[in-house]
Order: structure tokens, then sequence, then C-alpha cells
């Protein structure tokens, strides 16, 4: 079957497209030294894990030769080498810590270990001569690596990368404080500082950002990494930071914060608007808004208008397929103050035909469509760096395998690709995508089908798939391309230790393992993603209780100790709390299966009793009710909100909405709008500093009809009745 889809898509999703979003580092401004390093730090901590095994895909993109993707530039030495050739060889590639791991002593120790921000491909010889030495001038020079100088206990890179050294390294400690078991990393002045959680030496790293600024190659470093793990790199977008953490600059006298962008999704044609609160010692005599369609090319310019001290202007609609990169500029007279260069990219109107992986497959051997180009959709089911595999919809014949060098797209990605179908040695897959489009992220997988080892067949190529009390038959991998053995009794299957997650299995234990079921050189197996995709089996044993906690007044998290099944974990039904609270809906996490959110009626400050039931894990296990105590200790909104006011208009709206309040301190703020059916059809995030506040609400994706607005603080919600007549 083909659908005829026309719809909005969200944002293109490449390495190209990505930079630093608006209003990254929205509360930075007007700080500096550890105040400015704890705010960088809740803004890049909690970053998305992968592991160390993963690394290598990952500088595949990160630190890719510009002249020739197959390759990657070797920190220290310069050379441009083929992207797969590690090993302990003299001139095979290494990933060196550049805040070496014994500073810490965080080996094999997650997040830090396998953190890719201060991972850089390196010459195998040349990483074991720079060992874990400090960094500083001075030695012998190397001769493998003209430029780079050691002495017994300090390292000297070549001057091209003296900045995007001291820059990890300010990284680290500003990242890694001490917050939840992680190590507390520190730069001092001196050197020979193994084995303390040390780096040095500060005064050297300080001229060497300022010696060696960010440059493209650096900046798409960031870039990929940031699209990966979901963090950047600060001092790449902001140098300037370093020397107001660790030296003795200020703050600038002039600059923008809490800066947005509305739309924030703009698609092809659409007009945006830029806001930002200026700070300044006096009256400003101009502010301008400097936009253009590359990095280093913003030759328009916009008179900024105020209101109430926020600033606007607007950027007129552009063609799809378009990146557009912006910066604020003020100026009172004496002083002139800027922002980052953030970009938006515009998102095209897809009007093709969408033809469904169900009908790319055709419920045969070989893909009716082999030789087409088509267009199709689905939810990423497992990410491998070059390929990956899309599904739509749980069950056989719904997943495809797409090779795809150009784009890294993440599991919970729902996409739009178009590309040729191909037989591949008995395999359908896509290749050579002309069209690559991103609609939304973090999306529930489909649920994994459970199959038996010895039932790998056409129907679930490409398909998410569980087997259950699998026994290891063959442990190993290593001599077997990385593939291990398990079989339930029905017949052996192989379960890949993939570039992105390896396991180490034990012969003649059994497992429940999960993942894509893939099909190359003539075998089955399942592609592991995840540390969830192989768990000890058979699993027999009910889902419990974690944790009940109050987040808000209208929002309970209960934390589980295994994966559930959503169709019990999201049902209301299973959940009643005492006194007259009212539970209104169950959301699962997206990607933490074990995390459901419970939308609830008001609470106030007192004990409460919940009681939950029915709820399975992923084999089907079912709880025995379980009846929990938490507590609601909440504020008034008033805390948050000046007269605890919000205004709304207009109301009826039509494709914008604006909400005008002001904040006495700097706090989160969410917002919801579910419609007459009690769906949630639109939700934002916003982290704000004190002050007035004036937020751009997209109704455009809503038809017209009666909603409700919800307006969530850290200490209380208000609702609102919102009307759309368009």
């Amino acid at each position: 079957m083909k659908i005829r889809l026309i719809l909005m898509i969200l944002g293109l999703w490449s390495l190209q497209a990505i930079a630093q979003p608006t209003g990254y580092y929205n509360g930075t401004g007007g700080k500096t030294g550890d105040e400015l390093k704890t705010v960088l730090n809740g803004i890049i901590e909690g970053h998305r894990q992968y592991s160390y095994f993963a690394s290598k895909t990952i500088m595949k993109f990160s630190d890719a030769d510009p002249t020739n993707p197959n390759n990657v530039i070797l920190v220290y030495t310069g050379r441009s080498q083929a992207n797969n050739e590690y090993g302990t060889g003299a001139d095979e590639i290494n990933r060196e810590h550049v805040w070496a791991k014994s500073h810490g002593n965080f080996n094999e120790v997650p997040p830090m270990f396998n953190d890719v921000h201060n991972l850089k491909p390196a010459d195998a010889s040349v990483n074991t001569l720079r060992s874990n030495k400090d960094f500083d001038n001075g030695g012998t020079e190397v001769s493998e690596a003209p430029g780079c100088f050691t002495t017994s206990d300090t390292w000297e890179p070549r001057d091209a990368v003296k900045g995007d050294i001291a820059r990890i390294i300010f990284y680290m400690a500003t990242r890694y404080e001490g917050n939840n078991g992680e190590r507390d990393l520190k730069v001092v002045d001196y050197v020979n500082t193994y084995p303390a959680p040390e780096m040095g030496k500060l005064s050297t790293l300080l001229a060497w950002n300022q010696l060696d600024p960010p440059d493209d190659f650096e900046r798409n470093r960031n870039n990929v990494i940031f699209q990966w793990q979901e963090n950047r790199n600060p001092f790449i977008d902001h140098p300037e930071f370093v020397d107001m953490i660790w030296g003795t600059a200020s703050a600038p006298d002039i600059y923008a914060d809490n800066v947005h962008q509305s739309p924030k999704n703009p698609r092809e044609e659409e007009m945006v608007t830029i806001s930002a609160n200026m700070h300044g010692p006096t009256a400003f005599t101009s502010v301008k808004l400097y936009w253009g369609t590359s990095y280093d090319s913003l030759s328009n310019e916009v008179e900024m208008t105020s209101g109430k001290g926020v600033y606007t202007a607007n950027i007129g609609g552009q063609a799809g397929q378009t990146n557009i990169f912006y910066k604020i500029v003020a100026t009172d007279g004496n002083n002139t103050g800027e922002s980052i260069i953030y970009n938006y990219y515009v998102a095209p109107i897809f009007n093709g035909t969408i033809t469904t992986i169900y009908d790319i497959q055709g419920q045969q051997e070989e893909s009716p469509f082999a030789g087409q180009t088509v267009s199709t959709t689905g939810i990423v089911t497992g990410a491998f760096g070059n390929n990956y595999f899309l599904q739509d919809g749980a069950g056989a014949w719904n997943g495809l395998f797409i090779y795809d060098a150009n784009h890294a797209p993440q599991i919970g990605d729902s996409i739009i690709v178009t590309g040729l179908i191909k037989e591949y040695y008995g395999k359908t897959e896509m290749t050579d995508l002309s069209v690559f489009y991103h609609i939304s992220s973090n999306n529930t997988l489909p649920e994994p089908t459970l199959i038996n080892t010895g039932d790998g067949g056409e129907e679930w190529e490409s398909v998410l798939v569980r087997v259950n009390n699998a026994v290891c038959t063959d442990a190993e991998y290593q001599s077997n391309y990385y593939m291990w053995q398990v079989n339930d009794g029905s017949g052996d299957l192989a379960v890949h230790n993939t570039n992105i997650f390896e396991y180490e299995p034990v012969k003649g234990d059994a497992y429940k393992v999960t993942g894509p079921l893939n099909f190359d050189f003539d075998e089955w197996k399942i592609e592991l993603r995840l540390e969830t995709d192989v768990q000890a089996a058979s699993d027999i044993v009910a889902p419990e209780v974690v944790s009940v906690e109050a987040t808000n007044d209208s929002t309970l998290k209960i934390s589980f100790n295994e994966a559930l099944s959503a169709a019990t974990a999201e049902l209301a039904a299973n959940y009643t709390i005492d006194q007259g609270v009212e539970v209104k809906g169950a959301n699962m996490h997206a990607i933490q299966t074990n995390l459901v959110y419970l939308k609830i009626s008001n609470l106030s400050n007192g004990d409460y009793n919940i009681t939950i039931k029915g709820v399975t894990d992923l084999a089907g296990n079912e709880m025995e009710e379980t009846e929990m105590t938490f507590s609601w200790q909440g504020s008034s909104i008033d805390e948050i909100l000046s007269n605890g006011s919000l205004e709304m208009y207009p109301n009826p709206a039509t494709s914008q909405m604006k909400l005008k309040f002001e904040t006495i301190m700097n706090t989160n703020v969410t917002v919801f709008i579910y419609n007459n059916k009690g769906q949630k059809v639109y939700a934002a995030e916003e982290m704000l500093q004190s002050g007035e506040q004036l937020l751009n609400i997209d109704l455009e994706q809503l038809s017209d009809g009666l909603y409700l607005l919800q307006f969530n603080t850290e200490s209380g919600s208000i609702s609102k009745k919102l009307i759309i007549q368009k």
C-alpha cells in the first residue's frame, strides 16, 4: 500500500546541519568564575552515554579527514589514516584519553572513560610516548610527530591542536565536578599531577587556548559529538569562557541572554522571530540581528526592536533545506557585545509518496521494489554509524536495513528516507539516499517480537526481535567475527557484538537477547545496541516498584526495577491514589522504559498512598498489587511567578499564541497542551532567568477546537482553556 503524505517535517538531522541550538547557553550571561562553571556544568552534564567500543564509530564522523571521509586525522601527528585501522601496532590507531584516565583513576568507569569529547584518534606509538604526562611547553621534539615536544613529565602537542587540547581539558574539568559518583576533575598550574584527579599546566593551557582558536575542524567535531552525546564542549562555542573561569577576564559589559526563536522548527517560507534579553551598563544605541546562510557570512542586517527589555527581530521565510546562522550585536556607543552564532534549519514540506516498509518487503524473499527509488518512514530501532534499522509498527515484514554513511540518526528517531531498494546477498536494504528527514526524537520503539532461535526467517528480517532462555553454546566471539551463539532448543542463532555495544557471554549461561534481526553472510544474527539488550534468562520474576516521587503537584514519577510493557504501564486504571487524588493519565519514558510518569490532580502538602497493580514486564510477568507511600511538600506558584499571574493571548488563537509572565527566580517551565480527549498534543520546555518573559507557542499543527493549556513550574501549575479558530 502506498500512502500520500503531506506534512511539515520538523528538522533535518544531518552532521552538517547541527550547530549551536538557539538558547543552549541561556543562563551564562554576566557570570564568571565558579558561578559560570557551575551553570555550564548544569547544561552539559547527564549526557547520553555510549560504550567505549562505540567511540570508534563516533570518531569516524567527529575526526574525519575533510578531504577523505574514509580517514581520520590523528591528533598529534596530523596524519590522515583509514578510520578502521585500530590496534596496538606502532602505526595503528589508539583512542587517546586527552585527560589521562589515570589522573583520577577512571579507567573503565563511565561516563568519564567513554566520553568522546575527551577521546582523540592517535598514532599508537606516539600515544605511548605521551603516556599520562601533563601538558606544558618544551622538551625534545618527537621524530614521528614533528611539532610535538616531550620531557620526562610533560607533553607539548603541535601548534595546530594546542587549543583543541586545552579546550578538551577545560571541558573535562567543567563536565565532571564530583556529581553522581563521578570524579571531581581540576586544572592546576603545575605538573606531575598523577594520580590525583588533576591535569596541568593551567597557565600553559590558557595560553594555548588563545594561540589556537577554534577552527572548522574543531567546530565540526563538537557538532558531531553533540549529535550523539547530546552535550557540547562550551569552550569551542565560547573560547572566551576559559579566561572568564580560570583567568582574569571579566564578563562582557554587554551581552544577550534568554535567547529564543519562534517557531523552534520552522518550515519553508515561514517567518522566524528571534528574541533576547539584552544587558548593558547604559542604554543601547543599536541592537541588531545579523544573519546569513553560512557560518562565515552573516551579511543580512535587521534592527531589533525593544519591548519591556526584550529585543525582537524577524528573519523572513526561507526555502526548505536551508541552514540559517545568526548572531545579535549590541552597542551603547562606547562598547559593543555580541552573542555566539546560533543556527536553525528550515524544513521543507514533504509531499511525496510514502511506500510502507511492509510493501517494500512484499511478504516475499525479494522486494518487489528492488531496483526502484522509493520513500518510506518509520522509527529507528538500531543505529550503528553508517547503517541503521527502520521499523514501521511491530510484527513481521515491518523492518528495513538502511545503509547511509551521511547521516547518523539515533534510536527512537522518527524519520523519512528516500533511496534505492536493493537485494544485497539476500537482504533487502535501502541505499544511495537522496532524501533524509528527521521528524521527531525519543519515540517509543515497537514491541520486540518474541521468536525462537531457530526461527530466523525472511519475515523477521530487520525487525526488532527477542529470544528468551537461550543458552550460550559458543562464547568465543573474537574468532568468529565478533559473533557468539545461543540456542533455546530450536537451533543456533548468532548474537553480534557490534561497534556500538559488546557483551562478554559465558558458555552454558542462559540469556534473554533483544535487537534487530540482521541477515548477512548467509547467517541470521541479532545486532546488539544497548546494555539492556542482553539480560540473564529466563525472566520469570515480575517487576517491582523501586521508588515513587512527586516531581510537582501534577506529576508523579514511578521507577520500576526493569523494562515494562507499554500496554500495561500506560493504563491509568492500574494506579490509584488515596485522598481523592485522580490519575488522569500514564506515560512510559520513551527510552528508559522502566520509568512511568502519572498525570494527577493537584496535590496538597502531605503524605499519600498509591496502589499499583497489573503492570507487566516485557516477558509478561505481572506484578503483585503493591502499595507505596509518597509525600508532597510543594510550594505556591507565587514563589516562581510574580503574583502568580500568567497572561495568554490571543485567545481564541490561530497559528500562534503568547504567554506573558514575570519570573521571580531562575526556573524551568514546561508547557503542555491537551485536546478534548485528554491527549497531549504539544509539549515544550524552557529554562528561564528571572525577569519578564514572553513565550511564543506555535499552534500551526493543531486543528480548530477547545484545548487545555497546562503551565508547569517547579512549585506548581496553572491550567487555562485555549480555543483555536483558524
